[in-house]
């Protein structure tokens, strides 16, 4: 009987430890601003954003003069952003794309050049 007491004693020990230890909410909220970024072949650029709940973040893609191209805004509730921008259309230059959530900032430099395809020329040969 005193076996079976104290092995009921020990595992709510050890389930009460546990659960205090992993509270869901604790650490959600010190996630740290984190992004993922890289180009497609078609001309576009994959973002993946990850942060805490309790701050919304805003993604902004900016040209060499400071003007908001596009913006994006994450609810102080989300916690991921998955998305493909098309850059596709836009000219030639340098530009910024910047993640702000709270006082935590990212920035990655974007470089877009267009690729000047040489037009082969094409002869053809007849036989008479």
């Amino acid at each position: 009987m005193k076996t079976i007491i104290t092995s009921l004693a020990c595992a709510l020990a050890l389930t009460s430890s546990v659960a205090f230890a992993s509270d869901p909410t604790e650490d959600k909220k010190a996630k740290p601003l984190q992004i993922g970024v890289f180009t497609t072949k078609e001309a576009k650029i994959q973002m993946a954003v990850r942060k805490g709940v309790g701050q919304k973040a805003v993604i902004i893609l900016r040209d060499a003069k400071n003007n908001v191209i596009h913006e994006e805004v994450m609810g102080k509730k989300t916690e991921k952003f998955d998305g493909r921008f098309d850059v596709s259309n836009l000219n030639d230059g340098e530009y910024t794309l910047e993640v702000t959530s709270g006082n935590e900032k990212i920035r990655k430099q974007v470089s877009i050049k267009s690729e000047k395809q040489q037009v082969a020329q094409l002869r053809s040969v007849q036989l008479n």
